[in-house]
């Protein structure tokens, strides 16, 4: 049975984020419009879901 993250990870590619975000990427969280904190990722997708 497939965990919750798994299903969104597949439901993203399906809606074709996978081209655009499947690799390593840096990416920040802004609260307000300041950045509170910023981190990197093996693989942007799988963070994202």
């Amino acid at each position: 049975m497939a965990t919750y993250e798994e299903n969104l990870y597949n439901y993203l590619k399906r809606k074709g984020l996978g081209e655009k975000f499947d690799h390593a990427g840096i990416y920040c969280i802004r609260v307000g419009g300041k950045i509170v904190y910023i981190g990197k990722s093996y693989n942007m997708l799988q963070r994202m879901a």
